[in-house]
């Protein structure tokens, strides 16, 4: 039976271990997060009581959840035209640099090792309205004092701006490392042909490295989507919920109102919208090739 199967068993073995730590941390709590979502839960006495779609209907009521919706999308927007294009340009330019490549990859990697809360305490700081150092040198140009993270129409743009300053350096090395594969003997036929440095770029280099640009904007989707941690460093959702998000009802509902019912369908609900935009992003990619 095991021979007409026909399973190369050594791929399998090694394979092994990340799949029992997919099913055993992303799969399973999934799952369970859905099966929850049909409870009142009790933390006393667990699960609690069925409800069915009433979380459901619940959420998609309130206005503070619509309003989350909009401040997430908000942000997705601001996080794809200010940061998502930035090591794709990097990388571009990466690749017409021939002395001192190498200390220039690692410089770009040198913000990834900062921890993600150091670097947002440091900007929060750098944006107080009394002492913070990006007022101080906007005086010099006339320039504030600006309340960058008391002002609700101010307050999204200074949660995204750090992000354009600190770039992604492992989107980079990935985007360069496509660049790098493209065969150097068609680029030099192109050029010889008279195309131009825009031509080659928009004609062969970025189609060269499209699959790279679709995965890390799935990747991309999911992060921002999600974010969390800088946003509730910076704001804890204020002035008057204007950086509210989805997941900060999430965490908000489990663990500051105990109705973990509501935060698992907010999470399934998030988790269908997402799966169901990279269907859609999937889909008109390949209508492209």
């Amino acid at each position: 039976m095991l021979r007409k199967l026909n399973i190369r068993w050594v791929p399998v073995l090694f394979l092994l271990p990340s799949i029992i730590c997919y099913v055993l941390f992303k799969y399973y709590p999934l799952v369970n997060m859905a099966y929850l979502s049909l409870f009142d839960y009790n933390i006393v006495n667990p699960p609690g009581k069925f409800v069915g779609l009433a979380n459901y209907t619940e959420f998609l009521k309130s206005t503070t959840f619509w309003q989350a919706m909009s401040n997430t999308f908000v942000f997705f927007v601001l996080y794809l035209g200010l940061t998502f294009w930035i090591p794709i340009v990097q990388a571009l330019f990466l690749m017409d640099i021939r002395k001192g490549n190498a200390f220039f990859r690692f410089m770009y990697q040198l913000p990834v090792i900062m921890p993600l809360v150091g670097g947002v305490l440091v900007w929060k700081w750098m944006y107080n309205p009394d002492f913070g150092l990006l007022n101080y040198w906007l005086e010099f140009f006339g320039l504030g004092p600006y309340l960058w993270l008391n002002d609700a129409s101010m307050t999204k743009l200074a949660i995204v701006l750090p992000a354009v300053f600190a770039g992604n350096g492992i989107s980079l090395l990935l985007y360069y490392s496509a660049l790098k594969s493209v065969p150097t003997e068609i680029l030099e036929a192109a050029k010889m042909d008279g195309a131009g440095p825009w031509r080659r770029m928009w004609t062969m280099l970025l189609p060269s490295i499209r699959f790279i640009i679709i995965i890390q904007f799935i990747a991309f989707m999911s992060s921002v989507l999600l974010a969390y941690d800088n946003i509730y460093i910076m704001t804890q959702g204020g002035p008057a919920g204007s950086t509210t998000v989805v997941s900060m009802l999430v965490v908000n509902s489990a663990f500051q109102q105990s109705r973990f019912g509501i935060s698992g369908a907010i999470s399934v609900f998030m988790f269908f919208v997402i799966a169901l935009l990279t269907i859609v992003q999937n889909k008109i990619s390949a209508e492209k090739d």
